[in-house]
Formats: structure tokens, sequence, C-alpha cells
């Protein structure tokens, strides 16, 4: 169950009392079947008649819906249906997984399910289009074990570059710069030990990563490291090794995480061109690894996790540290409205959850279904401001973390030292 924290924020600029259109958004229920419904949770219409769904894309134009029925983990068949808005299916069934839409909403770039080779495994990338209705291989290949599956896509905002994260066996994870044809442009040779230390900045002409370093290999400190798409020129390097940095959509400031002793991260907001800290909170919150900063829509506001002892909370935080505790439940997965005046929250058991929409100064909290995963429903390219170009992750962001971390806690020490 849910539990209202806090409703009031302090420095937070007023939200408008209302939207100027309907808000909608899609979203799993029982049995992984797939559903939409508006903010007040008044209309509720089942989008496709199968079940076993555990993941969902928008498209831009918010006409149309990428899903991933099969396991949430493992190398397991997965297999990826496309539907419209209003649950007519609209393409033949692709196998694979983590699906990220081009810009133009027309094409879709996924990863195939393992297959056999000479060397053991391997995976394509493959581009989907939808009006002609091919299905072309980028690249096929082994990448680093070839035990582990990819995990992460994502596509830079001008679908002119690609970045793939792939684990290895000790977690040496690395991401892959591709360009458009397939063609590897740089390997980032750092250890980069999750999916979500990448993201490319709003125009696409950098990208920020966390370099995990090798301080106990007598090599460099961590770091986070801002890189040139174009050139893959190192252009900042900063201490200060955040994780899970994330740009803000008006593209100046990156926030991320930084690792504190035991387990705890303090925020992290950062000037994107020159590297300079205006803000780095004085509060050290709890469990880093179950936690993910997320921009408003603005840039004005950060939503994130914090667990301890057991209890999750979402914090909203603006750019100058001024927060507010709007909620608390388990496995809490929060995402902005488009317009950025609603926060919708799934708590609960991973699969047996409620979905819960309040607006973004904390108040008008009310449930709308039982279900999870909620993902809003974009307004239209012409109206997005920032549109997801990261495909999701073979599994969600708590389970991926409980799941990649299970067993370490040796290696949580080290990477305390290390940070």
């Amino acid at each position: 169950m849910l539990l209202v924290v806090a409703v009031t924020i302090v420095g937070l600029a007023a939200v408008p009392a209302s939207a100027p259109v309907p808000l909608q958004m899609a979203y799993l229920g029982a049995g992984g079947s797939v559903w939409m419904t508006d903010a007040a949770g008044d209309e509720r219409v089942q989008l496709a008649e199968a079940q076993g769904f555990t993941s969902i894309e928008w498209a831009p134009d918010g006409e149309k819906l990428a899903l991933v029925r099969g396991a949430l983990s493992g190398d397991e068949g997965k297999e990826i249906h496309v539907v419209r808005a209003d649950g007519s299916v609209m393409a033949e069934v692709v196998e694979g997984y983590a699906p990220v839409w081009s810009s133009d909403s027309q094409q879709i770039l996924y990863v195939t399910n393992f297959s056999p080779s000479e060397d053991g495994t391997e995976q394509a990338l493959k581009v989907f289009d939808l009006q002609d209705g091919s299905d072309s291989t980028l690249v096929t290949r082994r990448w680093v074990s070839g035990l582990w599956p990819i995990e992460r896509l994502c596509w830079s905002p001008q679908d002119n570059m690609i970045a793939v994260y792939v684990a290895g066996l000790q977690m040496e994870g690395h991401f892959v710069i591709l360009d458009r044809q397939g063609k590897v442009v740089w390997e980032i040779p750092d250890f980069v030990y999750s999916p979500d230390s990448f993201a490319w900045s709003p125009d696409g002409q950098h990208f920020v990563y966390r370099d995990s370093g090798e301080p106990f290999m007598g090599g460099e400190e961590p770091a986070l490291k801002i890189a040139r798409a174009e050139t893959q020129e190192i252009i900042l390097s900063l201490s200060q090794a955040g994780f899970w940095p994330r740009w803000s959509p008006d593209g100046e400031k990156i926030a991320a995480f930084l690792w504190q002793e035991g387990g705890g991260f303090r925020v992290l907001i950062m000037d994107a061109e020159s590297g300079e800290l205006p803000f780095q909170s004085d509060r050290v919150f709890g469990d880093i690894w179950n936690s993910r900063p997320i921009w408003s829509p603005d840039s004005s506001s950060l939503l994130f996790c914090s667990s301890e002892e057991g209890e999750t909370q979402v914090f909203l935080m603006d750019a100058h540290g001024a927060l507010s505790s709007i909620a608390s439940g388990q496995h809490p997965d929060a995402s902005w409205s488009p317009d950025g005046t609603l926060i919708a929250l799934a708590v609960g058991e991973e699969r047996t959850r409620e979905v819960y929409v309040v607006r973004a100064d904390g108040s008008d909290l009310h449930k709308v279904t039982d279900g999870w995963m909620p993902r809003w429903r974009p307004p239209g390219a012409s109206q997005l401001p920032a549109r997801q170009v990261c495909g999701l992750p073979i599994l969600g962001s708590s389970a991926a973390v409980g799941l990649a971390f299970a067993g370490t806690m040796a290696l949580r020490r080290r990477l305390g030292n290390a940070a």
C-alpha cells in the first residue's frame, strides 16, 4: 500500500491545476495484460488480448506501442508486439526485446534473442520498419563473453548513433558505440557496472558515462566522463564519480548519485558545460542501488527513491535542493507526465502493485487502478519536449539491480572505497 508522507515542497514552481489535453497512461495488469487509462482511472481499455507482457514502450507520436512478451530476466525467448493506441494490431511479431523507437515513430531498433554460433552464442541488432514491413540486420556478433544478454540500447536523439550496454563475466560491463549502419565507432574500454550509467545529451552531440576505473589494479580512479559523440574525445572528466548520470531535458545540467560508505548516496547536480557542481546534498540518502534520478520535463526538479530499513520513499527535489517526500511504499516505479503536472506511482509487490497519480506539488493523491509499469502517453512529436531514446532494459530497474548485485557485498565495499 502507498503511504503519503508529505505534500509541501519548498521552492518549487507552482503547477497548473489542470492540463490542456487529457492525459493517459498504459500499464501492465494482472497476468501481464496491457491496459490504458486516464489519469483519474475513470476510463480503462485493454490494449492487447494476449497476456505475459513485461514492458511497454510508447512511440514518440503517441499513436502506437511496442510491447515485449516474455520473461523479465535470463536468455529465454522474447517477442515484440506492435499495437495502435486503440488496441488494434499494427505489425507482425518479431523475436527480440529492448525496443527503441526512431524519432519519426516509423522504425524500431531492437535486440534479438540468443542464437548459436561457432564461438558460442551471439545476438543481433535489427531495425523493423513499419512502413514497408522490412526487418533488417545492422550487426550480428558475439558481445564480450557471449553468456550475458545485451541489457540496454540507447539510440541517439538524431537516430544516427547507438549505444549498446554489454555485461561481462566479472561485471566489467561496457558500452559499444555504433553508427547507423551498425559499424563499431568506439568501445568504451572502461569498467561500467550498470546499464544505467550512460546518457546522451538532448541534442545528441555528447554523452556522459561513469568510468569505474581500475584503482585496485593500479589504474585510474573512478570518474564521470563527458565525451563528444562525433570524435569520442573526452572533454570533461569529473572526480565526483556519480552513478546513474541523467542529462536534464534542457541540456544544461547533469544529475548523478555519489556513493557513500555504507551504501547511501548524495545527490549531485552539475553544470553540463563547465563540470562545476552548483549543488551537492548535505543529506545522505539510503541504498543507492534501488534509486534512479528522473528529471521533470521542464528540467526544474528530480524524482528519485531512497530505501532505508525496508522503507522506500519517493522524493522530489528542485535544482537548488528544496526537498519533499511525497510518498512511500514497496518497489516504487515513478514517472512524470509529459506536461510535468502529474506523477504516476506504482507500488506494492513486484507484479501485484497499485497505480496512483499525484500532482507535482504533492496534492490530490488518488489510486487509479491495480497494475504496474505505468507509462504516460506522449502528446505527439510536435509537443513532446524530450523523447525517450533508450530501450527498456531486460529487467525493471529494481529487479535488474537486485539480480546484478545479489551476493556482491564485497564488491559494494570495493566500490565504496573507490568512489
